[in-house]
């Protein structure tokens, strides 16, 4: 049961109050615990304060640690030191978000009777592709088929549309032609006949897209003078109807759906706290904000007063501190670059993979490092389709299994470009461009290249990481001075005002160094991309005689999981060749094997 999976669609856009802690540093962490569970008592504001203020990928990586410097799980620790609610809420706080669905599912349909409730609200709820990570990490995780499980639990209709939903096969986008047909076949099959086609219904709102079912409730309304809502309730019951009406909220918003799960969680007598933990849990890091705002909008009060009048103790307190977004690490960290890949906006080549298991990989590594040779395709292959958090849980769970450092392994098993690439890979990403810097600027000379390159193209949160990563690794202080040509520019008040683009001006007035890093931040501001394609970049390192290798590198390793498919794009546009052609012109072996794989692919 070690899957730990975090699919892009578990982030959507970054609307959680729950974000990547800046400073992050997973055996900083885990002592912290540690100390927060040892002798008499335990210190549970510590736990949770930390905790709650972690994303779920640094938590990941918090029990790597923790195992690595105690020996110990740390969730049998903390169940041993901690009870009730509480532990219930910090347990599912420390499970990987498609481990915790397929967790929440198998509880639902084992034993004596079946909680549809969970069903309704995961199934209903979740992306297709999120389902398919389920139904993966279910069988990873129990051996068993989730569809198999949950047919053997139920019947009837409702059987049938949750079959339908773990098919995970709705249609993309707006099917324009089939609209009013969708809407004319709901109103045949409910209002306009006598009894009930819940066949019809369930076939239309299990197999069409959110943005199609909004457009087909619309017509329905102006064909039948009733909201969809309104005729399932009046010609569906029970199990199905609950079904169906969660479809439909979530069709309209999974944020106002999961606000109205919450109010009826903690509405009249009693509290549910097993609802509200699973909203809580599994809605932190992806959309809290938006719920926020929709449970305002539709119970005219604020969530955090509803949590803070039904609840009590170290569990309100966890709740309430869940709730708050964390202004204090405002910074999406960069360290986590998965957070960008990991969203629906991703653009990067490289995205984090579903069937993730960091035993597994780290077995498989040692297995193509073991004994004579090595098996070059299986590490490159291998590392090339994780992302780079999943790369860190990698890193943890080698060292945890075979007592290695494994970027150490690499580098003695690999060599020149190829090792160069595969431990940039290896390296978290404001590591890595504290590492770049620190390089560029000791010992004799400086590399501008690198220097213009980084703080020219990072936001300024990444620049405050980087610079924090950089004073954290004890290797010196990185000065502001590094910074003193980086400034906005407001150009289109420039063009207006002077008829020039400011480029041409900084060509024409300025020079050199300046002229370079004055233009990088100009092409950033006009659009990020562009700086990692213009001339003096990826066109340059691989045209005239002999490849630049470092800046290649460099690129290639900081960009693949956040911006490629974009660079890819503004290559072709401005140099008439792909990317892909260049780098299988200019390189060789492994090491052009790998970078086309970062490439993610012909255009």
């Amino acid at each position: 049961m070690n899957c730990v999976c975090f699919s892009h669609s578990y982030f959507q856009a970054f609307r959680g109050t729950v974000k990547p802690y800046g400073a992050f540093n997973a055996n900083d962490d885990a002592n912290a615990l540690q100390k927060a569970m040892k002798g008499l008592g335990t210190d549970e504001d510590t736990i949770m304060k930390l905790l709650t203020a972690r994303s779920n990928v640094q938590r990941q990586q918090i029990k790597a640690a923790y195992k690595t410097l105690f020996g110990k799980d740390l969730v049998d620790h903390l169940k041993s030191e901690l009870g009730g609610k509480f532990e219930s809420l910090i347990v599912g706080l420390m499970t990987a978000p498609i481990a915790y669905d397929a967790e929440l599912l198998r509880h639902a349909i084992k034993g004596a009777g079946t909680d549809e409730k969970v069903l309704i609200e995961i199934l209903a709820s979740r992306t297709p592709d999120q389902v398919k990570e389920i139904i993966a990490t279910y069988k990873n995780m129990y051996d068993h088929d989730l569809e198999h499980d949950v047919t053997g639990d139920t019947g009837g209709h409702f059987r049938r549309m949750l079959v339908i939903l773990l098919q995970a096969s709705r249609q993309q986008g707006v099917q324009e032609g089939t609209i009013e047909s969708d809407a004319k076949a709901l109103f045949a099959a409910g209002e306009q006949k006598f009894g009930t086609d819940e066949e019809q219904f369930i076939t239309i709102l299990g197999n069409r897209s959110a943005a199609h079912l909004q457009r087909v409730f619309a017509a329905y309304m102006k064909l039948s003078g009733f909201e969809i809502e309104e005729s399932i309730q009046r010609e569906t019951s029970g199990s199905l109807e609950k079904i169906l009406l969660a479809v439909v909220k979530c069709a309209r918003s999974v944020p106002a759906y999961f606000a109205e799960c919450l109010y009826h969680s903690m509405k009249g007598a009693g509290t549910d706290d097993e609802t509200l933990i699973r909203i809580m849990v599994t809605r932190s890091e992806v959309d809290m904000l938006d719920i926020r705002k929709e449970f305002r909008r539709m119970f005219a009060t604020s969530l955090h007063a509803m949590i803070k009048g039904d609840t009590a103790g170290d569990y309100r307190k966890s709740l309430v501190v869940f709730y708050e977004e964390h202004l204090c690490n405002p910074a999406m960290s960069f360290y986590v670059t998965d957070m960008l890949l990991l969203t629906v906006h991703s653009l990067g080549t490289v995205k984090p993979y579903g069937a993730f298991n960091a035993n597994d990989d780290a077995n498989a590594l040692q297995k193509a490092m073991k004994g004579l040779g090595t098996d070059e395709d299986t590490i490159m292959k291998l590392l090339t389709a994780r992302s780079n958090v999943q790369r860190q849980q990698i890193k943890a769970a080698y060292k945890t299994l075979f007592g290695k450092d494994l970027v150490d392994h690499l580098k003695s098993e690999l060599g020149g470009k190829f090792e160069s690439l595969i431990v940039g890979l290896m390296t978290a990403p404001i590591a890595y461009d504290a590492e770049l810097l620190r390089h560029a600027i000791k010992g004799a000379g400086t590399d501008e290249k690198v220097l213009i390159e980084i703080l020219a193209s990072r936001t300024p949160d990444q620049v405050k990481e980087i610079i924090a990563t950089y004073k954290n690794s004890r290797t010196g202080c990185f000065h502001s001075a590094h910074l003193k040509f980086v400034f906005p520019l407001v150009f289109a008040a420039y063009m207006k005002l002077s008829g020039f683009e400011i480029e041409e001006s900084i060509q024409r007035e300025t020079s050199g160094s300046l002229e370079k890093i004055l233009l990088a931040v100009g092409k950033k501001h006009t659009h990020t991309k562009t700086i990692f394609s213009p001339n003096d970049n990826l066109d340059f390192i691989l045209s005239y005689s002999g490849t630049d290798d470092e800046t290649l590198i460099r690129i290639m390793v900081t960009r693949s999981e956040v911006d490629m498919l974009d660079i890819r794009k503004e290559f072709r546009r401005m140099f008439a060749t792909s990317l892909h052609a260049m780098i299988k012109g200019d390189t060789s072996g492994d090491y052009r094997k790998c970078l086309l794989l970062l490439c993610g692919g012909e255009d």
